[in-house]
């Protein structure tokens, strides 16, 4: 009967109905940015233009769904000091952050204010230590005995704190499979609730949101960047505009998939060298 977007525009609708003043005094949200207009709008009816009444926090930069929004659209006025720039990062190492920043140094994105942003920002560190893992096999059975071998070699504490992410469901069961095969105790990220648990977690780059790790472990990190499979059916192929869009999703993706590691990041690659004839 009802998408997600009808939900929220019936609550909408609900919220805003002969209501004399707003049932809330205070609103808190994180990770903004991945909301939709229409539910911006929602969380700014709730508590209406009551001061301090809205405090919300977002990273542009970071959204892993399509779409967007301006706050002025929602009628949300940050002119003046109303909103401020955070610049410190207290996760990641420079070392982490520059490879990420790398992956989307060449995009501008709209952060939440309307402005569009460049890809490589002024990021002031708290943590200097961590270290990048490159790892380029010429075949995915090489490259995924690398993965197990690195994991093999985390102790207990270690591998619990350490995840395994993954750009689609199909690539998530792949190393279920896999990691479940060579006796590593898997934790899927779904049931995942914070908590300390045995296992290294196993998700997608979008469940991973939020969340952080020691370790991060990206096999194939790099089919997250290449084209999309076509869609099944009839449909309409992509545009230019909207397969650019598509890939600057995907490397946003990405981005924040390797900005959960804290401490190591492991990226791996199947790369198959050149035959002897395309040498000569």
């Amino acid at each position: 009967m009802h998408d997600f977007n009808d939900v929220l525009s019936l609550a909408l609708a609900e919220a805003a109905r002969g209501v004399e003043r707003p049932p809330y005094s205070a609103v808190v949200v994180d990770e903004v940015q991945d909301l939709t207009l229409v539910g911006v709008r929602l969380l700014h009816t709730l508590v209406g233009d009551a001061p301090n009444a809205l405090l919300l926090v977002g990273d542009g930069q970071q959204a892993v769904y399509p779409g967007g929004f301006r706050l002025t659209d929602a009628g949300i006025d940050i002119r003046g000091d109303r909103g401020q720039v955070l610049r410190t990062n207290y996760r990641n190492s420079g070392p982490i952050l520059d490879a990420a920043l790398d992956v989307v140094a060449d995009d501008t994105f709209d952060d939440i204010d309307g402005l569009r942003t460049l890809g490589r920002r002024d990021v002031e560190l708290t943590y200097h230590d961590g270290q990048v893992v490159r790892v380029s096999k010429p075949t995915v059975a090489e490259h995924d005995e690398a993965l197990l071998t690195a994991l093999r070699e985390l102790s207990t504490a270690e591998l619990a704190d350490a995840a395994v992410l993954c750009p689609s469901v199909r690539a998530i069961g792949d190393y279920q499979r896999l990691l479940t095969r060579a006796g590593i105790t898997v934790c899927m990220l779904e049931q995942y609730d914070g908590r300390p648990v045995d296992g290294v977690k196993l998700g997608s780059y979008r469940r991973a949101k939020g969340l952080e790790f020691k370790r991060v472990y990206l096999p194939r990190h790099d089919t997250a960047l290449g084209p999309a499979a076509p869609a099944a059916g009839p449909a309409a192929p992509r545009t230019p505009e909207t397969a650019a869009e598509h890939e600057e999703l995907r490397r946003s993706q990405l981005f924040v998939a390797m900005t959960r590691a804290r401490d190591v990041l492991w990226l791996g690659s199947v790369v198959t060298p050149p035959s002897p004839q395309a040498l000569t």
